[in-house]
């Protein structure tokens, strides 16, 4: 499936006219785009979770890791 393809939710109807938010003569109504269309999901990033992720700028080392190691008493990546 290619990213751009748009994914929608199983219980959309198969055509639009069957549509809540269709009208005959204005098409669909919703606001904001197709009401079934599933948003896309976010890829996890390997800093998510990290002290020292949005806030302040990369330190060049994973502080995931490390914390993880000194919790496990392991040696760091």
């Amino acid at each position: 499936m290619s990213v751009t393809e748009k994914q929608y939710s199983p219980d959309k109807p198969k055509d639009c006219k069957y549509c809540y938010w269709y009208e005959r003569r204005k098409g669909c109504t919703y606001s904001s785009g197709c009401y079934y269309e599933l948003k896309a999901k976010k890829s996890s990033s390997p800093c998510e979770g990290c002290p020292y992720g949005m806030p302040n700028p990369c330190i060049g080392y994973c502080m995931k890791e490390v914390m993880k190691s000194v919790k496990f008493g392991e040696k760091p990546k």
